[in-house]
């Protein structure tokens, strides 16, 4: 949990603790959650072997579990998420005796192919054809300005948008 969102910081933190693997031997994520309103956050992740991502759907499901065990929201609110890459919306459900994170987001399909594996094996160039989904392109891009304009808003200029 952060009061301000500094990205060099991310940065440096995610490269300390992939560097560490006495201490994270398989590695791990890590996320800066900035709390933005009761019901809205924003959340960027550091990912293991990739680095800062747009945006980090286990890291999502994971801040979200964390804003319920600090007590600052009950597991079952729903809570808007702003990443760099979109928007989601995450809360916890009860399943049994436990708490499973939920994540509700955007899919965009942007193009669409078919391919014959043998093709794939020829040698040679690949001559592929296929349609592009231009209006979920363009819906897509106005969805990500607005989150940007609410980011940029709320002081949050992270540069991989």
């Amino acid at each position: 949990m952060i009061d301000a969102y500094q990205e060099p910081e991310l940065v440096e933190t995610g490269r300390r603790v992939a560097d560490t693997p006495e201490v994270f031997p398989i590695g791990a994520n890590l996320s800066f959650v900035l709390p933005l309103t009761d019901s809205e956050v924003f959340i960027h992740t550091y990912e293991r072997g990739a680095g800062l991502t747009p945006s980090c759907g286990s890291g999502v499901a994971a801040s979200r579990a964390v804003l319920s065990r600090l007590g600052m929201m009950a597991p079952d609110q729903p809570v808007l998420v702003r990443n760099p890459g979109g928007i989601a919306r995450s809360w916890m459900q009860e399943r049994g005796s436990q708490w499973q994170p939920v994540l509700e987001g955007n899919a965009t399909v942007v193009y669409r192919t078919w391919l014959d594996p043998q093709e794939l094996l020829a040698e040679g160039p690949l001559e592929i054809a296929g349609e592009t989904y231009t209006e979920e392109i363009h819906a897509f891009a106005e969805l990500s300005g607005e989150n940007l304009k609410v980011l940029q808003a709320a002081g949050i200029n992270p540069t991989m948008i």
